[in-house]
């Protein structure tokens, strides 16, 4: 068969056997994107190994499928950006900032400890590492939802701080992009050609290449963001406005994917920095832009419809559970880790910032569902052969198992009473009749006294 048909062939196997997989977890109420992971893995070599049949022996068409996951997993990262909650950000208190800071810092460090004590490579355990940072935005806030808590005010620190820290887990990203790339000698572009340039002409830079490559690369990786950042800000709504007169069909999104696909490439080319944190910028941009509606409705279709789901069905497919053989240890204890990492860090961030220790256990829980950003890592090392298949593997069952678990011990959490809760609820009567001022003026002497001294004589007894 032509590498055409194949391709064809797989695309009409895999596009509806992962639309049918997200549907069915979203009707248990389990994010749908498990769904198409759980697809790819029946798929993939430890089930079907559809990859390997006969039929797709030549590799060409498995080849094409991959190279449409990556594209896919641009433009995921493109519409994560545009849906990003830019005012949500601005107005992030200082315990989201916390949060997110530690909820960072906590799940790097353990992941990367663990995985040099488990004999992986300082490289491999800090993507590892890497891979256990950022928390599912969607996952949190639909438990959230389904739990009737989006007005908590631990809801509004689990969004922010997510939100916050998918930023900084896609710095994380960049830095380590940038830094096994340079590793690998595979590198291109600016970064690759100053460290180069600096070896074979300063004596100092010769005999500290590691602290060279690190300082040209953190430098690289701030102009880019400076430059793309500045130079988006400036050209995207002129743009549009000259891309909507264009009579052809279609040719927003058209010209706005090869946008995407250009800012990804000169991700790579000025810093080594992962194609998708170029991406994700663009998408950043086009949150605060008075076209993001027009945008993000025309990728919709395209996005959900084609690629994103590829990308997650890929990231399945190259995933076997029969690699967790002998690693068994090694994924319980990333799973431990990386519900540590979050409680703890997330939960002792909050407890400094003011909160009870009720209300800082369910920010804790709210943070520990890992999702896109994961299986990017994920994925990115598995391109570049820094993950193997037993580390895919790990990684994989991970954020599967921390988000069938969070919405569990969510809303058991939401199950303790808080001290917090309770001072607010014997609020309510005095704040409901101080909003209506005609009551105030309106209710017979005593009124007031009613209410609130039996909640009193409650507290006291409490």
């Amino acid at each position: 068969m032509q590498p055409a048909l194949q391709l064809a062939l797989l695309l009409a196997i895999l596009l509806p056997a992962g639309k049918i997989g997200a549907s069915l977890c979203s009707r248990f109420g389990i994010p749908a994107i498990l769904g198409e992971l759980l697809v790819g893995v029946l798929l993939g070599p430890g089930a079907v190994n559809l990859l390997h049949l006969h039929l797709f022996e030549s590799g060409q068409a498995t080849g094409a499928l991959m190279l449409l996951a990556q594209v896919g997993a641009m433009v995921l990262m493109f519409m994560a950006g545009i849906e990003t909650d830019i005012d949500r950000m601005r107005e992030a208190s200082v315990t989201a900032f916390v949060v997110a800071l530690s909820g960072v810092v906590w799940p790097f460090l353990l992941g990367a400890g663990v995985g040099h004590l488990f004999g992986l490579s300082w490289t491999t355990a800090c993507f590892l590492g890497g891979a256990l940072t950022a928390t599912s935005v969607s996952i949190s806030a639909r438990t959230l939802m389904d739990a009737g808590q989006m007005s908590s005010p631990e809801a509004t620190v689990i969004l922010g701080a997510a939100v916050i820290d998918d930023v900084m887990g896609l710095f994380v990203l960049a830095f380590l992009a940038a830094s096994s790339t340079s590793a690998h000698g595979e590198s291109f572009g600016v970064a690759a050609a100053t460290t180069s340039w600096l070896q074979h002409r300063i004596a100092f830079a010769a005999n500290h290449p590691l602290v060279i490559q690190m300082l040209v690369i953190s430098l690289c990786v701030a102009a880019f963001f400076f430059v793309g950042y500045g130079t988006a800000r400036r050209c995207l709504d002129p743009l549009m406005r000259q891309l909507r007169k264009l009579s052809a069909n279609e040719a927003v999104p058209s010209c706005i994917l090869a946008l995407v696909l250009v800012y990804a490439i000169c991700a790579e080319w000025l810093g080594s920095v992962a194609g998708i944190t170029g991406a994700y910028l663009l998408g950043y941009v086009f949150a605060g832009s008075e076209f993001k509606a027009d945008v993000e409705r025309s990728f919709y279709a395209i996005g959900h419809g084609l690629l994103i789901p590829l990308f997650f069905v890929s990231i399945g497919l190259s995933s076997d559970y029969r690699a967790l053989e002998g690693h068994w240890t090694l994924m319980l204890v990333v799973l431990v880790v990386a519900i540590i990492g979050k409680l703890v860090g997330c939960g002792f961030a909050a407890l400094a910032s003011g909160m009870d220790w009720v209300r800082s256990l369910r920010v804790g829980c709210g943070m520990i569902s890992r999702g896109e950003v994961g299986l990017i890592v994920t994925a990115m090392g598995a391109s570049t052969g820094i993950f193997a298949k037993s580390e895919v593997a790990v990684m994989v069952a991970v954020v599967l198992l921390t988000t069938l678990l969070t919405p569990l011990v969510l809303r058991g959490a939401y199950g303790l009473k808080s001290p917090q809760d309770a001072e607010e609820s014997l609020d309510l009567p005095q704040l409901a009749l101080s909003a209506v001022p005609e009551l105030q003026h309106a209710r017979p002497k005593g009124v007031e006294e009613t209410l609130t001294d039996p909640l009193r004589r409650r507290m006291t007894l409490t």
